[in-house]
């Protein structure tokens, strides 16, 4: 029988078969689909299948399971050995001759667990001990006690010796019906990799298909991605000139999208010719260019200024991408550009400030693609992301295409029929010479950022609309809470350590309009162009007092728009409070708050909230300070109702 592990089978039937046999069948599959010197494997394999035969017949294992090198293919990588023990996954990573437990081994051992637990689906709802196996250590270290945070416990650390005894303390942890090998072994594994880990993947050769899911989430993406290439390649082919409209909610994969068209080889690059993906948003671009070159400069062994160079063909900022084709001379060497956020794009005002002249920025591109024989604009677009004064949004676009007539628009019906901002220029001007295709592969319905709650950018749009009685609808359905809410900072910066395991990132979150969170011992965001701060907070490990874990500097929307990370802590600001009856958007104007009253001004606050509330891909905890009765810009009947309106929406209190 075919298995997705190199090797599966019932304990029983793994003590029966000889380790020659099992060694064979391992080499076999490494084999097909490996090349390489597999020698030293095959050695460690060994040793492996001896530790774990003497092992099992010391434990009541006859209706367990067992897989050896079960792939998993976002890291790359293949899990040693899987324990199926009742109703408990034992995820045993070995290190064959190591004399010790480094905090690297055990990082991995628990990235591997917290893998299976979020993306594989006969590991849902299963309790899972991650256990590394260094077989020459000089003794085991068991806990007393097994603890588990979210179904994943802590690491057990067991040297060769050691490995039965702590399969008898798993065993212990058993009560439910026993987990059928074959069915785990078949279940399907949907990886939904961070925007980083997903540049790295693309950037070195993979594809969208191959770094993605596999559901039905995926195959729309697939979708929307050959569709992509498709109208890029044709756009080459009949030299004509085209923009694209991706659509999707906050978290849906349209900068994977994006990536995935500008770095994927020849079908993404079509045929080898240039491809860029643009973005205001300097943050991500800066943090994703230092990604990428890092991962670059190991893995192909070139230098770092070369590294660098490149990473920054690959991805540029909009306003270096304008000024250095300002003159009417310079063609673009770029026939494909994607253009990230696209409903952020500047007024005509703006481009006066910034470059001079009185043209937008959606003007400005097709003036300056449209010097060139064929050209494919890829907009990526947000609904309610538009957090900066100048920003048109959509409209603009619709402006734009009306006074040229050598470009296409694609966009989706579902999309052209939206009213909030998402091309509502398009709804009113139905009578202007505008070349639309309906296209509707590029509205994506999925939320990708959000893996463990697919219902978390409904309940967002709802709670920051005032429906609080549809929040709740949705927070209702959902498996887990869509964030938890506490009003002890110290409480919300535990929860998210607990949570920093393997190599899953936590960090804290603020809005910039919330300036008195100062006096509850929140330090306020770095500004955006304090770009090494920010690659250092996205990019350092653990241990690094620049890193977003160690929990001492949070970012603003304005930094962290378009990233992400796994648990956020989001620091909520007396700068958006409720007022019993919908959100009320203000600013501090010292020594007071005042009530913003323009409705862009009122829009741009929700939607910072929008984009921070946003940001967590397994999971939010929100502080609500106390606040302090003297202080006029901290009065705690504010607070009280942020929070009161928070739990009525369906957040769960951490207490």
């Amino acid at each position: 029988m075919v298995t997705k592990s190199y090797f599966a089978a019932s304990v029983p039937d793994f003590l029966a078969r000889s380790t020659e046999d099992i060694l064979g069948r391992l080499a076999t599959r490494v084999g097909s689909e490996h090349s390489g010197n597999e020698t030293q494997q095959i050695r460690a394999w060994r040793i492996q299948i001896d530790l774990l035969k003497d092992a099992l017949r010391n434990a009541d294992s006859d209706s367990w399971g067992i897989l050896l090198e079960l792939p998993l293919l976002r890291l790359g990588r293949r899990i040693d050995t899987i324990i199926l023990v009742g109703d408990v996954v034992a995820c045993v990573e070995f290190k064959i001759g190591a004399t010790n437990f480094t905090g690297a081994d055990v990082d991995q051992a628990v990235d591997y667990a917290l893998c299976l637990r979020d993306f594989h689906a006969a590991s849902h709802g299963k309790r899972i001990v991650p256990v590394l196996c260094s077989d020459q250590a000089c003794k085991s270290q068991l806990p007393e006690n097994i603890d588990f945070i979210d179904d994943v416990s802590q690491c057990i650390r067991t040297n060769g010796e050691g490995l039965s005894r702590a399969l008898l303390a798993i065993e212990d942890l058993s009560g439910g019906d026993q987990i059928d090998w074959q069915s785990y072994d078949a279940s399907s594994y949907s990886p939904t990799p961070d925007i980083v880990t997903a540049a790295r993947s693309l950037y070195s050769g993979h594809s969208v298909r191959e770094i993605g899911r596999a559901d039905a989430t995926a195959e729309a993406l697939e979708r929307t991605a050959d569709r992509l290439k498709a109208i890029a390649e044709e756009a080459r082919r009949d030299q004509k000139k085209v923009v694209c409209f991706v659509t999707g909610e906050p978290g849906s994969g349209k900068t994977l999208l994006g990536l995935d068209l500008v770095f994927s080889g020849t079908a993404g690059r079509v045929a080898e010719e240039p491809a860029a993906l643009l973005s205001g948003n300097r943050p991500l671009v800066f943090v994703l260019q230092a990604a990428i070159a890092e991962d670059a400069r190991q893995r192909e062994g070139i230098k770092a200024d070369e590294a660098k160079r490149r990473a920054q063909q690959a991805l540029q900022t909009l306003l270096g991408y304008l000024k250095d084709h300002a003159d009417a001379n310079a063609s673009p060497p770029e026939n494909v550009i994607v253009f990230d956020e696209a409903q952020r794009a500047w007024d005509a005002d703006t481009g006066l400030k910034l470059l001079g002249r009185a043209k937008s920025e959606p003007e400005l591109f097709m003036e300056i693609m449209g010097r060139l024989p064929w050209a494919c604009l890829v907009c990526l677009v947000g609904s309610g992301q538009e957090i900066n004064r100048g920003e048109g949004g959509l409209a603009l676009w619709g402006e734009a295409l009306a006074k040229s007539e050598d470009w296409t628009a694609h966009i989706s019906e579902k999309a052209l029929a939206a009213r909030e901002g998402l091309l509502g220029f398009f709804d009113i001007a139905s009578g202007l010479d505008v070349s639309l295709v309906n296209d509707p592969e590029l509205h994506l319905n999925s939320n990708l950022r959000a893996y463990r709650n697919n219902l978390h950018g409904g309940w967002v749009a709802a709670l920051l609309d005032g429906n609080i009685d549809k929040a709740r609808e949705i927070a209702d359905e959902m498996e887990h809470a869509p964030a938890f809410v506490t009003r002890d900072l110290s409480e919300m910066k535990a929860w998210l350590q607990t949570r920093r395991r393997g190599d899953q990132r936590v960090g804290l979150l603020a809005s910039s309009g919330a300036t008195r969170l100062v006096a509850e011992g929140v330090p306020p965001s770095p500004r955006s162009d304090s770009l090494e701060t920010v690659v250092h907070w996205f990019l350092k490990p653990a241990g690094d007092f620049r890193s977003s874990n160690a929990l001492e500097t949070p970012l603003s929307e304005f930094v962290c728009q378009g990233l992400e990370i796994d648990y956020a802590g989001l620091c909520w600001g007396n700068d958006l409070i409720w007022d019993g009856q919908a959100w009320m958007p203000r600013k501090m104007r010292a020594p007071n708050w005042q009530l913003l009253r323009k409705d862009a001004e009122q829009q741009y606050r929700i939607n910072t909230y929008r984009v921070l509330l946003t940001r967590g891909r397994a999971g939010t905890v929100i502080y609500i300070p106390v606040g302090e009765e003297s202080d006029s810009t901290r009065r705690p009947k504010e607070f009280d109702g942020i929070f009161d309106v928070l739990v009525s929406s369906g957040c769960r209190q951490l207490s």
